[in-house]
């Protein structure tokens, strides 16, 4: 009789206790400042949609963690010829969240609609003018003419493999239900809200994603972040307010993350506008900004120095050294200029960051003792992001942050004119730096084309078409027990290695 019931016990124990483990289901539940324009890769280029796209689509190949190179994602392994003019990839046996299988045709198809004349970054594709497939699980592309960072734009989120038939049957109503091979799926979009994400069940890494969903929150105000992170109410928050980091870090269970990634910030300047078209007003104005007390009193120390708009990457020159903080040097060459007493300037910043408003404030203050009076206009970070797109401004508190370990594509961005953004909106242009830019596309990576960025990166130096301000570090505060997060030199984030050990 005592047998039996102890065994009822022990039986009735167990089951309760898997009842209580299934009914466990672990919720990774995150605060961030963005919310995806849209899951279309080849249509976006805001973070909010870059970070959630990279969660739910898997490319061929991906950043490492270092940011330093590229491993395997959907291909396993690849081959590149001497000339360069051959890619070829070897597909691991992977699926889509619905079960089908990722193909070679649907690598075809994707690539082809990344290199489309609907696609916001078709020149970083059109350079694979042709496709094989020898079988179902291998892909080869073919260049007409050296490209050199052709294989590194496949890493970009632009190239995301999408299933052919789906999006060809659905169009762009794909989108709104999007099927990837990445470790997340879709499960509901409140658009300024949350994006609600659970595991795909066919991820290709077996045993993972660790956590059962993840809950992306748009929260658009920094303090907002922290307090639902002391609430217990999220397990991360990205970006907290730098002001309050010391006393978050203070707080029973919480931890500070931080890394500088590939970043910089800095006032893009119309140079349509007479005297910002001059380039000693422009290097004058670089010389009037104290970047380290810009970084003590604004990043609250979680920063360094920019010497140019472009990240430091690969290739970057040791050498080079930002703008002195030199009034002397400033009032000189304004004067040269024929500003000797200064000129008015309206500086467009997005309204909805403490930080940018923050700065501009200081800017103001510190181009006011050469005697640049700057007029500052808040807007909404749509509205300041068109309004210098269109070039209706005359200067512009911004940044820019690089998606791939290669620096052609940042450089492209914000130097090389005509391309597709004419030096950031600046419209400022060097001849000898596009012709730079031409050949280091031709050339293999190695010492010479490395020497091509560094003489690229100082003729933007020069010219100045940017007053240089700082590259920031990205900081997040997150639960003590949450394991794996971090953020890549890239600014995104992965989540399938992230476990709550509670």
């Amino acid at each position: 009789m005592m047998n039996r019931l102890n065994f009822r016990a022990v039986l009735l124990a167990t089951t309760m206790s898997l009842a209580g483990l299934a009914a466990q289901a672990e919720t990774l539940r995150m605060a961030m400042g963005y919310d995806p324009v849209s899951l279309d890769p080849i249509a976006t280029s805001d973070n909010g949609s870059i970070w959630t796209q990279l969660l739910i689509y898997d490319t061929l190949v991906r950043p490492d963690a270092t940011g330093e190179k590229l491993e395997p994602g959907l291909a396993e392994s690849w081959t590149v010829s001497d000339d360069g003019l051959t890619i070829g990839f070897k597909l691991r046996d992977a699926k889509f969240s619905d079960g089908t299988p990722v193909t070679p045709q649907d690598v075809q198809f994707s690539i082809e609609r990344a290199a489309s004349e609907d696609s916001g970054w078709g020149r970083f594709y059109r350079p694979i003018t042709s496709f094989e497939i020898p079988n179902d699980h291998e892909i080869v592309m073919h260049l007409a003419e050296p490209f050199t960072p052709a294989f590194n734009n496949l890493a970009l989120f632009a190239a995301a493999i999408l299933p052919k038939a789906e999006v060809e049957a659905k169009g762009q109503a794909f989108f709104d239900a999007p099927i990837g091979s990445g470790p997340f799926v879709l499960k509901k979009w409140t658009r300024g809200s949350a994006l609600e994400l659970t595991k795909n069940p066919h991820y290709w890494q077996a045993g993972k994603p660790a956590v059962d969903d993840a809950v992306l929150e748009v929260v658009t105000e920094p303090s907002a972040r922290a307090i639902k992170l002391e609430a217990g109410e999220v397990d991360i928050a990205l970006d907290p307010p730098l002001n309050q980091i010391k006393d978050l870090q203070s707080k029973p269970g919480v931890v500070i993350g931080e890394v500088i990634p590939y970043r910089a910030d800095f006032v893009q300047l119309n140079t349509r506008y007479a005297p910002l078209g001059d380039e000693k007003v422009r290097q004058a104005l670089n010389y009037a900004i104290d970047k380290e007390a810009l970084i003590k009193g604004v990043l609250y120390g979680a920063g360094k120095p920019a010497a140019s708009a472009m990240p430091v990457m690969a290739y970057a020159d040791p050498d080079l050294k930002p703008y002195p903080h030199d009034l002397a040097k400033a009032k000189e060459l304004l004067a040269e200029a024929g500003y000797p007493d200064g000129f008015e300037a309206e500086m467009l910043v997005d309204s909805g960051i403490a930080t940018q408003r923050n700065t501009a404030i200081a800017l103001q203050a510190m181009l006011s003792q050469v005697g640049v009076r700057v007029k500052i206009q808040m807007l909404e970070s749509g509205t300041q992001w068109e309004t210098t797109k269109a070039g209706n401004y005359q200067m512009s508190l911004s940044y820019t942050t690089s998606d791939t370990i290669d620096p052609d594509q940042i450089i492209g961005f914000v130097a090389v004119n005509p391309e597709r953004a004419n030096a950031y909106h600046t419209e400022w242009k060097s001849d000898r730096l596009n012709d730079l830019y031409a050949q280091e596309r031709r050339t293999v990576n190695g010492p010479e084309r490395g020497a091509m960025f560094q003489d690229m990166i100082r003729i933007l130096h020069d010219g100045a078409p940017y007053i240089y301000l700082y590259h920031p570090a990205t900081v997040w505060a997150q639960k003590d027990y949450v394991k794996g997060f971090s953020v890549l030199p890239t600014s995104n984030f992965r989540l399938e290695d992230v476990t709550i050990e509670k």
